[in-house]
């Protein structure tokens, strides 16, 4: 209990929870910020993917963090960055909703998000115009574990299911 409350103060510091714990026990606070922390990553891991920031990305994922995609597992971040560099001469959406957050505990939480990704051939990095595609590269769900650690809330394991490809 002391643990909590203390993860629950910290958690108000840093802006991720209003509330202390209720005398009765409840932590609606903490849970609150858990579940902000961890929509952020989903949201960062979008935003830095697309922006080809691959080492802010790598660090979205616990030291020993897990992505699968693609039926490709990567383990770790630097297997992380070396995927993120594969992905050069490419521009990428990921379009992300219904984010469901589920806490389990002070350190774990999981969650569901729907992703929709286009994936294009970019002749350079610099390259500003816009990038002909035939259709959507997929749709789908991320599932997610996340995991409270000394630099906070990070990815544990992330694993995209499509639902969609195109024809």
């Amino acid at each position: 209990r002391r643990f909590l409350a203390l993860v629950t103060v910290g958690l108000m510091v840093l802006g991720l929870a209003s509330s202390p714990p209720t005398s009765a026990g409840g932590h609606a606070g903490a849970h609150a910020g858990i579940k902000n922390a961890c929509e952020q990553l989903i949201l960062d891991y979008a935003s830095l993917r697309d922006q080809r920031r691959g080492t802010e990305f790598a660090n979205l994922f616990a030291a020993d963090g897990v992505l699968t995609v693609n039926g490709e597992t990567f383990v770790g971040r630097q297997a992380l960055e070396a995927r993120f560099a594969k992905a050069q001469g490419q521009r990428t959406r990921h379009m992300v909703s219904n984010i469901r957050i589920t806490v389990h505990s002070a350190e774990r939480a999981s969650g569901v998000s729907y992703a929709l990704i286009f994936v294009g051939e970019q002749l350079s990095p610099e390259d500003s115009a816009p990038v002909a595609v035939s259709g959507f590269t997929a749709m789908g769900e991320y599932h997610d574990e996340f995991v409270l650690t000394e630099g906070g809330w990070r990815i544990a394991g992330r694993r995209f299911i499509p639902a969609f490809v195109p024809k």
